[in-house]
């Protein structure tokens, strides 16, 4: 009989080769053994736990999150649940392995003070079943060096290649500045550390003041000997006028790759420095999120302050069930409270439903026009005012 329970460090090996096995197929389990990133698994006192389904001792399916506070959503900091390392043995698939590991996982998260969490799901529709829905903006531009314009960045603008922990430390604070766009999954400090271990993370700076950094990543010439790609991210900066200094940097960079793959944020003006309208650039996101303590989320997050109207809503969450009930969400000079009333909604939402009105990623008379939600436009047209389009940026994959 499969036992569901925490994690326990004699489990490591046995998770490791199911992780293997499920990610990383194309490497060595002796190298994945090494990765940095499996040095978190586990790790209560750095608050990331993983959950386990075990079968006679061996571990055959995991589910890992680590909970932060160190985000900032819809304008205020909150604390989410982030998922990562789902991964289960072939043969035991499709036994609700995943469900019940994720029947323990919300209640911990819960317990941790977590009122959101997010994952990157490998398939979309499974994470619905979950209460997850789609809110991530991004943009993956994918060009040559020939259709980028050139471009020469302020002169007293001045790059350097990150090599210490007071790098990472400006990387931080210059990817903090990025919440002007909108909600802000920021990079934990162990991801930075990672990447610049790597190589070729660039900080810029004004004045010794840090401004800027951008990622860089050469993959090798294919086995028809066509020549390298250049993958770019990491993309944050303070000013406009900074991003000319990383266009600046990025053309010193190309010289001899075949083609140019950039990730960015939605809001990133790529485009405008293109010379050619060929240039391939698609408006792309897979980060997921839902709702752990409707409660705690609304108290959290800033709202407009032009949202004026209350609205009653009936959530039935069969996982989280600490959120089943009735609320009125009323604004109130920019915050908002869910205040659990005895009355009539004016909408009912089930998990995946509520995930995808709070979102950001499709406003909820589109929802309503689609027939993804029931009610009024009048009600539609509230919770558009409280919950407007965001721009919804995740942490860096794993």
């Amino acid at each position: 009989m499969v036992e569901i329970r925490e994690a326990r460090e004699e489990d490591r090996e046995s998770v490791v080769r199911v992780l293997w096995r499920a990610f990383e197929a194309t490497e060595s389990i002796e190298d994945i053994q090494k990765r940095d990133w499996l040095k978190n698994w586990h790790q209560p006192q750095k608050s990331d736990w993983a959950y386990v389904a075990v079968d006679n001792d061996k571990v055959v399916s995991n589910l890992s999150f680590f909970v932060t506070d160190n985000d900032v959503i819809r304008g205020n900091p909150v604390t989410f649940g982030g998922v990562w390392a789902v991964a289960t043995e072939p043969h035991y698939r499709r036994r609700g392995l995943v469900r019940k590991l994720f029947d323990i996982s919300f209640p911990k998260m819960h317990e941790e003070g977590a009122v959101l969490s997010i994952l990157d799901p490998f398939y979309q529709p499974f994470y619905e079943k979950f209460g997850y829905a789609l809110a991530e903006k991004r943009s993956k531009h994918v060009f040559t060096r020939q259709q980028l314009k050139r471009v020469i960045g302020p002169s007293d603008i001045t790059s350097h290649e990150a090599t210490d922990q007071e790098d990472v430390d400006k990387a931080i604070e210059i990817e903090k500045t990025m919440a002007r766009f909108g909600s802000r999954f920021f990079i934990p400090r162990r991801h930075w550390e990672e990447v610049m271990k790597r190589g070729n993370l660039h900080i810029l700076e004004r004045d010794s003041e840090p401004v800027g950094t951008v990622g860089f990543t050469f993959r090798k010439p294919d086995s028809t000997g066509h020549g390298l790609d250049l993958q770019i991210g990491l993309t944050r900066y303070k000013t406009d006028d900074v991003f000319l200094a990383i266009l600046d940097l990025v053309y010193n960079y190309v010289a001899n790759v075949q083609t140019i793959t950039w990730w960015t944020d939605a809001e990133v003006p790529l485009r405008h420095f293109f010379l050619e309208n060929n240039a391939e650039t698609l408006n792309i996101g897979s980060m997921m999120m839902r709702v752990i303590d409707i409660e705690g989320y609304c108290q959290s997050i800033r709202i407009p302050d032009q949202a004026v109207e209350g609205v009653t809503i009936e959530l039935k969450d069969n996982q989280c069930p600490w959120n089943s009930g009735v609320y009125t969400l009323l604004p109130e000079k920019g915050r908002l409270v869910a205040d659990p009333v005895d009355r009539s909604p004016d909408i009912t939402l089930n998990e995946f439903q509520l995930s995808e009105v709070i979102s950001g990623f499709s406003p909820a008379t589109m929802l309503r026009n689609f027939g993804e939600i029931q009610c009024s436009s009048q009600t539609a047209s509230k919770l558009d005012a409280i919950f407007p389009a965001d721009v919804f940026l995740s942490y860096q994959r794993f």
